[in-house]
């Protein structure tokens, strides 16, 4: 169930009882920890989203066993030593003379380790008997909160048959995520802009779903720092196929870092000199979006004159043989009469290397170079 903005405010006191919990449990054990989340929880009905809460805040819980020693072996000593005088008793008699204690004190002996904690050493290295060594968190109250209702959208896709995405910008950004959650999709360009992505989702093509459905929860918040999108995924659920709609005004935020608006310093400078002055040829950061069938091409600028004619600008920098070479592929496949191409000249190629516009720079792009070349191709 996600949290409203009606009901943020209560559940914002229960983010902050959560942190301070976590905080003052620092050098406790997991199972100190536990208990004191279960008496915090109580018997409240809405505990589902108490623990789900709980569950973020434990990611960023370290725990360790007190003490760096090889625990396996202290128990096999232990149960060797045990074994040899059977039955360990708690009240000595004629017949059995050792107790409990007394292997514990020789065990802390030959391994150097205090008596008096051996009855916690012992099984030391279990979860539940861990201290919580670190609690380093970004969370505020109001960022787990947006986590929280993050993480339940991510878990709906989980069950992804297909989703299918509309983006009108950031595209290069959404693409790296698309690419490092290694989902199998599909790319066309929209008229009159825009572009639509479709994602085959975990079940729809495989019956281990879930290592892929994490890869699909985890695009989800990559998409999310595109400006403008909007995303319908077909959800299989037992009573059949239900739809999950969100975009960009759905209010969910993102964890995740943006990656730079430019690929190279050369980018940046030469939009920022350009967008210095106003000109009859304005400026946009990969607006166009060039279908090639298999694959699409994303100039790097787009400009657009007031009187309707457009033209588009790649910058070709130092990249390998192997990127230049596709690099290369793209722009043949693109057949585009107003595409200009700003090539870094200390790389391997020259202008035959090329069909259609060219000009090289060396340190930076020149405005007035593009400017003439834009009043040659622009249509």
């Amino acid at each position: 169930m996600f949290i409203t903005r009606r009901r943020a405010p209560f559940y914002l006191k229960v983010c902050r009882e959560l942190l301070e919990l976590f905080q003052s449990h620092r050098g406790k054990s997991q199972r100190e920890l536990s208990s004191s989340l279960e008496a915090l929880e109580g018997e409240r009905t809405d505990f589902k989203i108490f623990r789900g809460l709980a569950k973020l805040l434990q990611e960023d819980a370290e725990f360790h066993p007190v003490r760096d020693i090889d625990y396996s072996s202290l128990r096999h000593w232990v149960f060797l030593r045990a074994q040899n005088d059977y039955p360990i008793v708690s009240k000595p008699d004629l017949l059995h003379k050792i107790q409990r204690h007394q292997i514990l004190s020789e065990a802390a002996q030959k391994f150097n380790l205090p008596a008096e904690q051996m009855d916690g050493l012992l099984y030391g290295d279990l979860p539940a008997n861990q201290i919580l060594t670190s609690f380093k968190t970004a969370y505020s109250p109001e960022s787990l909160l947006k986590r929280y209702n993050l993480a339940l959208a991510q878990g709906l896709l989980y069950w992804a048959r297909r989703i299918r995405v509309v983006l009108f910008d950031y595209y290069r950004v959404v693409f790296q995520y698309l690419k490092l959650a290694r989902l199998i999709h599909w790319i066309r360009p929209l008229a009159p802009q825009g572009i639509e992505i479709l994602v085959d989702g975990p079940a729809s093509i495989f019956r281990n779903t879930q290592r892929y459905g994490i890869r699909m929860a985890d695009f989800l918040p990559g998409l999310l720092l595109a400006g403008n999108w909007e995303m319908t995924a077909d959800i299989a659920v037992p009573q059949g196929i239900k739809q999950f709609y969100l975009d960009s005004n759905c209010g969910l935020k993102s964890h995740y870092t943006g990656l730079p608006l430019f690929d190279s310093a050369i980018e940046e400078n030469f939009f920022k000199k350009y967008s210095r002055k106003e000109r009859e040829w304005t400026i946009e950061r990969e607006g166009e979006v060039i279908d090639l069938g298999k694959t699409i091409f994303i100039p790097d600028f787009t400009f657009h004159h007031t009187d309707g004619r457009t033209a588009s600008l790649e910058i070709v920098g130092f990249w390998t043989p192997e990127y230049l070479q596709k690099k290369i592929q793209k722009i043949e496949l693109a057949h585009r009469k107003n595409l200009i191409l700003a090539v870094n000249s200390q790389l391997n190629c020259g202008r035959e290397d090329f069909k259609g516009e060219v000009l090289f720079y060396r340190t930076g792009i020149k405005i007035s170079d593009v400017l003439q070349k834009l009043e040659k191709v622009g249509c």
